[in-house]
């Protein structure tokens, strides 16, 4: 018998939060800076992980822009979903530190809603039916 899932699990970048994409952060931070520390401030490897550092920021900072929005249009959801699966990939190799949240944050989130999970399983579905348009011009 199979457990159901815990009501904090996501699903959908629907049911993203500010406070996840804070935690999530907050938790990316102490790690990356954890590993910046030991690195040191000079050489490559320390351009690294200053990049990195950046990266997460300017991530969940367009995060926090996009979820505010009230009616997202579709690349506003597709960036929302894009935005959250790459903080929480980089999240997921510190999956065994203090503070991870495996409820939160070990699926990926692939769909912004139901809808459209249900819509890109209609395109794949009529893809495998039909096959490739032909390209223009052929």
């Amino acid at each position: 018998m199979t457990t159901p899932p815990s009501e904090r699990t996501l699903i959908y970048a629907e049911d993203l939060r500010p406070e996840d994409v804070h935690a999530l952060e907050t938790f990316l931070n102490a790690q990356l800076g954890r590993v910046y520390e030991e690195v040191g401030e000079t050489g490559e490897t320390s351009f690294a992980m200053r990049s990195l550092l950046i990266l997460v920021c300017d991530s969940a900072g367009l995060l926090h822009t996009l979820l505010v929005v009230e009616r997202p249009e579709a690349w506003q959801r597709a960036a929302i979903v894009r935005e959250w699966q790459r903080l929480r990939s980089t999240a997921h190799e510190f999956n065994h530190c203090e503070g991870y949240d495996h409820d939160r944050w070990w699926n990926q989130v692939r769909h912004f809603d139901a809808s459209d999970e249900t819509n890109e399983q209609d395109r794949i579905r009529r893809f495998a039916d039909v096959g490739p348009r032909p390209e223009a011009g052929h």
